[in-house]
Order: structure tokens, then C-alpha cells, then sequence
């Protein structure tokens, strides 16, 4: 019985934080006039918020219009120090705001992956990714809805997760901590902006519910976040209490703050009791060990697809056939052709193939079919909604090596470089730096690019000048065949 107790509190945390936060979604952050915000709705522009705990005009006036709903409460992704290729993990992303800086600092070759159970939230984070992907030029950013405690992401295939003032939501934060740990890579870090405590809260505090949803009233002792971490499998674990955080939101008349104040021991502060906490880990790195597991490097048994309404059982026909849907279908057969057996159900041909498995049942019951396409690797979820997984994705998935197409965007710019290097086009040379800059290839890769297309030319030119002075050192020039293209006679051109 205490179970179950425990399940039905834990939902009914669940139930009121996505109603507050399905209200700010939809009306929008009081910081821009509308609605309540987290972390102490305040009357505080966003900018002025968002810049305050570390971020910079550049980062802000990139960002899509409405991203930025003033829900930080403190700056991961500057913690995490994301690399261009690398993949990061945005827990309880909301409407995108850390994804997107996120998205342009791991680059074409990286991806930026936001996790929310509002799906409010989820949408609105989904349509900014056009203005996102205009003004950037990257196409490396997705949505899943899911719950933190519940990460719809495969074990190890992550480089870093970040969260923004969210795990204090979480009823049950060291599920949290293991989920983070579970789907980082080995050597993997994780950066998190959080509230946590100094010390407990008055009970008066704890029972609010705008405090809940404001991020106060469930945020942990800094000691317990520590803990959680460590018994989490992570390491270096590394935390940095900013009490200038919450004085700020004292100082900005946050209307929150003011009710927690009011409720506060006299002679005390919400700083003495409350703390932005920035925690940095990372996940130890695989040492070498005699014998490989059992199941390590093995195919997995079974990939399950499960589509969303379509006519057909893979959405490949009709006169407008989706370019994505025909590249998944065509993703799938290769995994067939490698042993990986695979199974896909339409919603509107096979209802009874969702009902049947229970995973996908309770998925549907909890989110509806904003949770399809879902995919299922030996009876556990890997992806679900947004997007398709890619050939890459579900070759980890299975334990194979992927037929991986390195020619994208990136890779493309760069040979064009090497190109305008070798004819000599300076036209050609500017118009392909410039595209390369916008979809973020970096100096370096450029400058390499340039250096072997250098290398190439150099070696071509010094094998004809060996050519020449081997035909001009003795031997009979006239004594040579064959014309050239500057003559009458054409022969090597």
C-alpha cells in the first residue's frame, strides 16, 4: 500500500507541475507581460533574466522568437563546454531555449536532442525549430516527449546532458541521476543549473503549490544533490552555490520571492534558505577488462516500430511521398539485411498491435499520439515521437557497425574549398567560406581543408616540373609525340 501511495503522490506532482507549465506555454512568461513563469515569476524582462545568470546578447538575439520564457536559473550550457560533433541531452527542455544555443555550438555534425512531459511545451519548442534551422542553417535539433525519471534515449549515447532548473521538479530525483548516468557515453559530463536547498524550507513553503511549480518548493538539499550524483555511478562531482541568483529575484520584486518571504522566520532572507546550484560530473570512462560480457556486441533481438496514422503500412505512397519516410523504410531494410529483426505497425492498419503491447499502451494512455513514431529495441523504448531515428541510431541500437554517409552539408563545403584552392577561383573560394561559416564548419577544419587541397596541387605541380626536366635534360624534345591543347594538334586535354 505505501507503494502505491507513493506512485499516486509522485503522479499528482507530475499532474500539477505539467499544468503549470502547460499554462506558461500557452500564455506565455509574466517577465513579457503574459503569464506566470518558473523559477519566481517575475515582472523582469527575460533578456534581462537570461543575462543575468550568464548568457549573452549574441546567444539571446540568435534564438527563435519565444524561446526564451524566462525559465532559467542559471546557465548549463556554458558549464558543459560543448564540442562541434558532439550529441547533448537537454532535460525538461520546454520551449527549446537551451537546445538551440546548444544546436549551434556542437554544430552540422553534432545534435541537440530536448526532452519535456508537457506537450504544450513540446510544441512549442517543435515550431520554432523552422525559424531555428533559417537562421542558423543547421538541421541538428529534435524534441522527444518524455519524462525525465523515464528517458526516451538509448544507454550510452550521449556526450552531455544539461538541464536548466528542472530536476527540482522531479518527485523522484535519484531515478533522475541513474537516467543521467544510464545514457551517457563512458567519459560523458553532465552540467546542471538548478535550485536547491541550504537548509529545509518552512513547512508553509513546502505545501505552495506556485512554489512547487516555481521550482522552490521541491528543490533538494545541496548535500542530497551530491549524494544522488555519486550514488548515480558519477564522479568528479562538482558543486557551486550562487546565492546571487535568488537575491536577485528578491531585488526584481518577484512575486514568488515575496510570498516566500512573507512566510519566512524573521530576520531571515530566501537566500538562507534557497541557492542556484551549478553541479558538474562526469561518467567514468570504460576501463579494458579480460572477457567481454554476455550481450556485449550482440544484434539485438527485435526493433519495433510503431507509426502514427498513415495510409499505407510504411506512409511511402500516394503523389507527395516523404523523402524522410522513404529513407527510414529504406534504413530498416538494410537492418534487416544485417539479422535485425524488425517489425512495423500502422495505428490505422494494426490498432491492435498497440494495444497488445503493454509498453506502448501505457506510452499512449500517458501522452496520446504525440508519442508515435515509437520505437521499441528488445521491449524497451529507444525513440518516441517527434522524428524518425537514423540509420546511425538504430545500428548503435542493434550492435552493428552503421554503413555511415559522411557526405553531408559540412563535409560538402569543405570539398568545395579544396575545389576552388585547385582551380585557383577566389569567387568560388569566398562563396563556399561563407555557406561553410553559416552552417558552422569551423576555422580549423577549413584550414585543413585548405592545407591538403594545397598539398594535392603542390604534388601535381612538382611531378610536371620533374616531368620537364627530365624531357629537357638530354633527351630530344622534337624526338616527343603528341600535341597539346594550345596547339593544332590536341592531345592532352
Amino acid at each position: 500500500m505505501a507503494t502505491t501511495t507513493t506512485q499516486v503522490d509522485a503522479e499528482a506532482v507530475r499532474e500539477k507541475v505539467r499544468t503549470g507549465y502547460s499554462q506558461i506555454a500557452q500564455q506565455g512568461s509574466e517577465r513579457r507581460g503574459g503569464g506566470k513563469g518558473c523559477c519566481g515569476a517575475s515582472p523582469c524582462e527575460t533578456e534581462k533574466l537570461a543575462q543575468h545568470v550568464g548568457y549573452s546578447m549574441e546567444e539571446l538575439s540568435a534564438l527563435p522568437d519565444g524561446a526564451n520564457m524566462g525559465l532559467s536559473c542559471g546557465n548549463p550550457n556554458a558549464l558543459a563546454a560543448l564540442k562541434p560533433g558532439e550529441v547533448v541531452l537537454d532535460l525538461g527542455s520546454g520551449g527549446g531555449f537551451d537546445v538551440f544555443i546548444a544546436g549551434r555550438k556542437v554544430g552540422p555534425t553534432g545534435r541537440a536532442i530536448g526532452v519535456d512531459m508537457t506537450p504544450d511545451m513540446l510544441a512549442k519548442a517543435r515550431k520554432n525549430i523552422a525559424a531555428y534551422r533559417e537562421r542558423s542553417g543547421l538541421n541538428n535539433v529534435e524534441f522527444r516527449l518524455g519524462e525525465i525519471e523515464h528517458l526516451p534515449i538509448p544507454d550510452a549515447s550521449v556526450d552531455a546532458v544539461i538541464s536548466n532548473c528542472v530536476i527540482n521538479l522531479s518527485p523522484d530525483k535519484p531515478r533522475v541521476w541513474r537516467e543521467i548516468s544510464r545514457v551517457l557515453k563512458p567519459g560523458g559530463r553532465v552540467a546542471v543549473s538548478d535550485l536547491a536547498l541550504l537548509q529545509p524550507l518552512p513547512p508553509a513553503i513546502e505545501q505552495m503549490v506556485e512554489a512547487l511549480v516555481g521550482c522552490v518548493a521541491g528543490a533538494a538539499l545541496v548535500c542530497d544533490t551530491q549524494r544522488m550524483a555519486k550514488e548515480a555511478g558519477l564522479v568528479d562531482v562538482v558543486l557551486n552555490p550562487k546565492a546571487a541568483y535568488v537575491d536577485g529575484m528578491v531585488d526584481w520584486q518577484d512575486p514568488l520571492y515575496q510570498k516566500i518571504i512573507a512566510h519566512l522566520p524573521a530576520g531571515t532572507k530566501p537566500s538562507d534558505y534557497i541557492t542556484s546550484l551549478e553541479v558538474t560530473a562526469r561518467k567514468p570512462a570504460q576501463t579494458a577488462v579480460a572477457s567481454t560480457p554476455a550481450g556485449v556486441g550482440k544484434v539485438a533481438a527485435k526493433l519495433e516500430v510503431f507509426d502514427p496514422a498513415m495510409c499505407c503500412s510504411t506512409g511511402v505512397c500516394g503523389p507527395n511521398v516523404d523523402r524522410k519516410l522513404v529513407q527510414f523504410a529504406a534504413d530498416l531494410d538494410w537492418l534487416k539485411s544485417q539479422g535485425v529483426a524488425v517489425e512495423r505497425h500502422n495505428l490505422a492498419q494494426a490498432p491492435a498491435a498497440f494495444a497488445a503491447n503493454a509498453t506502448v499502451k501505457s506510452t499512449l494512455d500517458k501522452h496520446g499520439t504525440d508519442c508515435l513514431p515509437l520505437v521499441l529495441v528488445d521491449g524497451s523504448i529507444a525513440s518516441v515521437g517527434s522524428s524518425y531515428p537514423t540509420r546511425m541510431e538504430m545500428a548503435q541500437w542493434a550492435g552493428l557497425a552503421s554503413s555511415k554517409n559522411v557526405c553531408n552539408d559540412a563535409v560538402a563545403e569543405l570539398v568545395a574549398l579544396g575545389a576552388a584552392i585547385a582551380a585557383n577561383c577566389q569567387p568560388c573560394f569566398k562563396h563556399h567560406h561563407a555557406k561553410a561559416l553559416a552552417i558552422g564548419v569551423s576555422e580549423d577544419d577549413m584550414t585543413s581543408a585548405v592545407t591538403t587541397a594545397m598539398a594535392v596541387k603542390k604534388m601535381a605541380e612538382r611531378e610536371t616540373l620533374e616531368l620537364a626536366d627530365q624531357m629537357l635534360s638530354g633527351a630530344d624534345a622534337k624526338a616527343q609525340e603528341g600535341g597539346c591543347c594550345c596547339s593544332s594538334q590536341s592531345g592532352c586535354c
